[in-house]
């Protein structure tokens, strides 16, 4: 049941990515990727969720023209689901890639400082049996 569910967010994904290329005129969406979808197990509601590189208030703008285009996206969609109903969509916005470039970050400082303690020690150790002071 798990990989049908998986199928269907797959699908959606694709499918709204296509309608919003294709049916959405609205600018403020350019920005904007669907990176997810994710949906209850009754397939009611549908968790879209966004990325961009854009600044914030462009990433705002972006979710509002989702929010407004939402019934043209529902409408489209529900021509391929062929479904009994067509789930609601909520946008959110995916931070994942913002918190992966924090991690990144971290693991560089943490490098970074290995690094100079490691050179700290050598400088000590080559020091110690010289006899003489490092530079």
């Amino acid at each position: 049941m798990a990989h049908r569910k998986e199928r269907a967010d797959s699908f959606i994904q694709q499918e709204l990515t296509i309608i919003l290329r294709d049916k959405v005129r609205d600018p403020r969406v350019a920005a904007l990727t669907i990176t997810e979808v994710s949906l209850t197990q009754d397939r009611r509601l549908a968790r879209v969720y966004v990325a961009s590189f854009a600044d914030q208030d462009t990433i705002k703008e972006g979710l509002a023209a989702l929010e407004s285009a939402k019934g043209v996206l529902r409408r489209e969609l529900a021509r391929v689901l062929h479904w009994p109903w067509t789930p609601e969509l909520i946008f959110r916005l995916d931070r994942s890639w913002q918190q992966g470039e924090r991690i990144d970050q971290l693991l560089d400082e943490v490098r970074r400082e290995r690094e100079a303690q490691e050179e700290t020690v050598d400088r000590d150790s080559a020091a110690d049996s010289d006899g003489n002071p490092a530079p």
